[in-house]
């Protein structure tokens, strides 16, 4: 219906399986590497397991179109039949002859044909979908079919994939046996809202063939928070605001459009776990109902009613002293927010940037699509100016007083923060053990919230050519331990850190910088258009075709469009990093694709600096040739 209009070549938002669209949020990518070391090393059983609509059936298909050809697979995606109807339909999956009536003969078949694989050096995988369906003693059938095995090795190695229903299954007593015979389990989560808005990038980029911005990033907030980061719900949000896009004659998805196909799909279907919430809800009235009806009754209390108690979105005293950190300017003071609005009620504004939720719960008997969103202003901003040090403290002095508040996760915490002050996850640092090295814990904190992370050890100047906020990494004056600063704005003649709780933004000469920084850096970037690896003379595929079309949207309308990274291209690329001072060797490596990024207005990439506030910093510049863009990543 809308194809043509947005340029697609097929509906990027389908409900089918397709592994073309394929888009691996962490747990995904994580279960695909299990599933294909589980192949590898011929563990058995694996089991991935997730909620309706996580992307089961589009990894499993994945996973099997990956398999080499030493790998013979079945696929069984409708189990819900016996024992030995199973039998029958694994065998004709094998390609096994035979029209055997018993369960006996259906498995010395089965026997025979993966000795016969194993003979030859071939490695047999049954993979069954939906696997919640079978009963349990289908479940016990399977578990014998592992004890089909050499004295070594396994002969079959069996994943089973379903809903959360199987985890509960498998975990009761009668099936314990098979239970213990699972070598590898993975449960795959809902995409976060970082994944979310990438995940729609990158089915509009397959689709089109080229990166669209089609979608604000307002109307994508509003997409996560109707699904929940369940891809089938995503997928469905986002078909419908393309429909009313179309129908509006609108070539972009505004947070209205989107706002207004949400309500649409919520008038025939319930926003996600809206059942299991109003269950929630109801079964909580109902208790308050009993516990003060017993009060009044036993000890002569006077129940309220419902009309007096307070208003849905009033906000408790014991969250009214609440802050919540929150950049709102680009100016050199750097505001955050010092009350929290109350809860329930909140401006489109605010929840289209993402930097409030609505509210989660609805009220009882009412349909999502028939509540109203009150307006109310925006919280007042205070803007406090950056702290001028005292003329007395050097800078050696403040790394001495306050080092113990400069370490790797409060730096971290307020580069993520530049980034996506919407959400960010850190406790999964906690997970590394303190003396982990800082390349393991910053690819770490990167990567756990959709980011890369890259290295920089080329001095001050190049560090701020690239324009992107970065931890610095200080030598303590006296202990001489390690401290870590973050940059996140540059003036003409110094740096303003952040550091410690909450990010206070201290301003610091550049002469200051330079006797106690180590030289090291580490900047943090997100890879909006997907390039993956370090582009080359000579690369091709859908990478360089994405390139471009990149580089023809920043003016080089003589670049052809094909598959191949040709010449011309390649000097493209050598005069964009000529121009930001970047080592020029036509690489497309981490330092190019920042620049890239920088260029493209309409990406959300945070700045150090304006090009009124170009910072004077002496110092040559990169040397043409004198590096190469493919070192420091992590």
């Amino acid at each position: 219906m809308y194809n043509q209009f947005f340029g697609f070549r097929e509906s990027p938002f389908k409900l089918v399986p397709d592994p073309a669209y394929l888009f691996l949020g962490k747990t995904h990518e994580e279960a695909l590497a299990f599933l294909r070391y589980a192949v590898t090393a011929g563990e058995g059983f694996v089991t991935i397991t997730g909620e309706i609509g996580t992307g089961k059936t589009m990894l499993c298909r994945t996973f099997l179109e990956g398999l080499d050809e030493s790998v013979e697979s079945a696929y069984i995606f409708n189990p819900r039949m016996d024992g030995l109807d199973l039998l029958k339909a694994i065998n004709d999956e094998f390609g096994i002859s035979g029209n055997h009536d018993s369960t006996k003969a259906l498995i010395d078949e089965l026997n025979r044909f993966l000795m016969d694989r194993k003979a030859s050096g071939r490695t047999v995988v049954l993979l069954i979908d939906e696997a919640q369906n079978l009963s349990r003693d289908v479940l016990e059938q399977v578990r014998l079919l592992s004890n089909l095995e050499t004295t070594k090795e396994k002969l079959l190695n069996i994943i089973l994939a379903g809903q959360t229903e199987l985890e509960d299954m498998l975990n009761t007593r009668e099936l314990r046996q098979l239970r213990q015979r699972i070598a590898l389990s993975c449960r795959l989560a809902p995409l976060t809202r970082a994944e979310t808005k990438a995940y729609i990038a990158h089915r509009v980029q397959v689709a089109a063939k080229k990166p669209l911005p089609v979608f604000s990033s307002g109307a994508m907030n509003r997409i996560y928070r109707f699904s929940g980061g369940i891809p089938r719900l995503i997928n469905m949000a986002c078909d419908r605001s393309l429909i009313t896009a179309f129908g509006c004659h609108g070539l972009k998805v505004s947070p209205a459009i989107a706002k207004s196909a949400i309500r649409e799909l919520s008038m025939h279907n319930s926003a996600p776990h809206t059942g299991f919430r109003k269950m929630i809800l109801a079964a909580g009235l109902a208790a308050v109902v009993i516990v003060s009806g017993w009060w009044a009754w036993n000890d002569g209390f006077s129940v309220l009613p419902f009309s007096a108690l307070p208003p849905q979105g009033t906000e408790s005293a014991g969250d009214a002293g609440q802050k919540v950190l929150r950049p709102v300017s680009e100016t050199d003071a750097f505001a955050y927010s010092q009350q929290k609005p109350s809860r329930g009620v909140v401006s489109d504004q605010a929840v289209d940037q993402g930097i409030l939720s609505e509210p989660e719960i609805q009220q009882p008997g009412v349909q999502h699509s028939e509540i109203q969103e009150p307006e109310i202003q925006e919280p007042e901003i205070q803007e406090p100016e950056i702290q001028e040090n005292d003329p007395v403290q050097s800078f050696s002095q403040i790394l001495t007083a306050h080092g113990a508040l400069f370490s790797r996760e409060t730096a971290a915490g307020c580069l993520l923060n530049k980034w996506q002050p919407e959400e960010t996850a850190m406790d999964s640092l906690s997970l590394l053990p303190g003396t982990a090295a800082d390349a393991a814990f910053f690819s770490h904190a990167a990567r756990s919230n959709g980011l890369n992370a890259t290295s920089i050890d080329q001095g001050l100047k190049q560090m701020l050519r690239l324009n992107v906020p970065a931890v610095l990494i200080f030598r303590h004056p006296v202990a001489g331990s390690f401290q870590y600063l973050t940059v996140v704005r540059a003036l003409r003649d110094a740096l303003v850190l952040s550091a410690g709780d909450p990010c206070a933004p201290i301003r610091i000469p550049y002469d200051e910088i330079r006797k106690h920084w180590t030289g090291r850096a580490v900047v943090f970037w997100k890879d909006f258009y997907h390039y993956q690896k370090t582009l080359t003379l000579n690369a091709a595929g859908d990478p360089v075709i994405t390139l471009k079309l990149h580089l023809r949207e920043m003016g080089f309308q003589h670049i052809s469009i094909s598959g191949v990274y040709d010449l011309e291209t390649r000097a493209a690329v050598q005069a964009i990093q000529a121009r930001h001072g970047i080592p020029v060797d036509g690489l497309v490596g981490p330092l190019t694709k920042i620049v890239l990024y920088n260029e493209t207005p309409a990406l959300a990439v945070p700045h150090l600096w304006k090009a009124e506030t170009i910072p004077d910093i002496t110092g040559s510049p990169a040397k043409a040739g004198g590096g190469r863009d493919h070192q420091g990543s992590f």
